[in-house]
């Protein structure tokens, strides 16, 4: 059966529902294994064919193939008719990209906290900042 070394790392829950039923800390060393899975199954032997390739063996002079034929290195796409080929000039600037945001400027008022808890230690939270709407739940 193979097996492989695992460590978990976590919290165990109890269920007892006491009230002195408290989740704690914990570290789970042990080897983790499939059930059924070993080796075995023997080598892949191919399907018999009708003749071996004659040597030595040659490839075509050029690589085609659906839709080919293909471009060689370096690859070279063709201009537009009637237009001179176009070669990348150094350095290469990419122009900037103005991404407007997606509802008109509210991504600006929401903040990102950090926050600490006993319970959980460390986290972090996006919180409504100033001039941020905020839903404001149903009495249903």
């Amino acid at each position: 059966m193979a097996e492989v070394p695992v460590t978990i790392v976590g919290v165990v829950a109890p269920m007892g529902k006491a009230s002195g039923d408290q989740p704690y800390p914990a570290v789970i060393t042990g080897k983790a294994s499939i059930t059924g899975l070993g080796i075995g199954g023997g080598p892949i032997i191919p399907p018999s064919s009708p003749g071996h390739p004659a040597h030595p063996i040659v490839l075509p002079p050029e690589i085609s193939g659906p839709p080919g034929p293909w471009p060689t290195p370096p690859i070279y796409l063709p201009p537009e008719p009637g237009q001179p080929p176009v070669y990348p000039a150094h350095p290469i600037v990419l122009p900037p990209i103005e991404i407007p945001p997606p509802d008109g400027g509210t991504q600006d008022k929401w903040e990102v906290q950090a926050y600490w808890t006993p319970e959980s230690g460390w986290g972090i939270a996006v919180v409504p900042g100033p001039g941020a709407t905020v839903p404001t739940p149903s009495k249903k």
